[in-house]
């Protein structure tokens, strides 16, 4: 058995060397950061699916330095720009909505990838500003 598993692992490595690195849309792990479960009050505001404009508090279930995910009652769209304000610190990130979970008393899991993750420590707006407490 453990031939075969390492014989599918083997070529499951040749097709993503074959995409360009790029893992198959399979639900295998495709996050480009680790991941912390870290409650953060956030506002969420945008357009709902109808296009009418919303702002809901909410609170962060995971980030990471690229994003994170929380409950939303609202209903939103797979590619639909949000903002994200940290009410902690009052940073605010561009973002967009790449995964809806099930829906489950009345919200779903939404998860986000900022627009511009602010890759340069150096630099204001980098992702840890919008991360820390104030």
């Amino acid at each position: 058995m453990s031939r075969i598993w390492d014989a599918l692992k083997e070529a499951e490595k040749e097709k993503t060397k074959r995409r360009g690195g790029r893992p198959q849309k399979d639900g295998a792990e495709r996050r480009r950061s680790e991941r912390w479960k870290q409650p953060v009050p956030v506002l969420v505001y945008g357009s709902d699916g109808d296009k009418q404009p919303f702002h809901e508090e909410t609170e962060t279930l995971d980030i990471n330095e690229g994003g994170c995910a929380f409950p939303l009652e609202t209903t939103v769209v797979p590619g639909q720009a949000l903002f994200l304000t940290n009410t902690r610190n009052l940073a605010e990130r561009e973002c967009r909505v790449v995964h809806i979970g099930k829906r489950a008393h009345g919200k779903c899991r939404v998860g986000v990838n900022f627009l511009r993750p602010g890759t340069n420590p150096e630099l204001p707006g980098h992702v840890a500003d919008f991360w820390q407490d104030s």
